[in-house]
């Protein structure tokens, strides 16, 4: 059984569109049980929404997702790791740096569509990589 943590970038794909590669990958995901989410996932999709109802919608329907804690220790691994990328050159979206440092943590892959992940310490999760 594969766990694999959803970035927005796929959640977004999936709720827009709803089919296609990654549409359809996100919902094979939740319907065997091996989508994950967390906060800062979480907090990027509620933001997307347009009204009161549609976020306590959104909430509802992600609500039975197992859930990925950020603890203290991945905010400083995240303060590290952001540091590292400026040295480098790089600038990474602090909430991708905190799902990369969540994801490796507890051994999940990332199912996403932003191309900075190659850069980030986490495993990525892609359809083919389910066959």
């Amino acid at each position: 059984m594969s766990r694999v943590l959803i970035d927005t970038s796929a959640w977004v794909q999936f709720f827009r569109f709803g089919q296609g590669p990654v549409a359809d990958e996100v919902a094979r995901l939740v319907e065997a049980d091996e989508a994950w989410l967390t906060g800062p996932v979480l907090a990027e999709l509620l933001h997307g929404t347009r009204s009161t109802r549609e976020r306590k919608e959104l909430a509802s329907l992600l609500a039975p997702l197992p859930w990925a804690d950020v603890t203290r220790a991945d905010w400083e691994a995240a303060g590290d790791l952001l540091c590292t990328l400026r040295e480098k050159g790089r600038t990474v979206p602090l909430s991708d740096v905190v799902i990369a440092v969540v994801a490796r943590r507890l051994d999940l892959a990332v199912l996403t569509l932003d191309a900075h992940f190659a850069e980030l310490p986490a495993r990525r999760w892609t359809p083919a990589a389910s066959a």
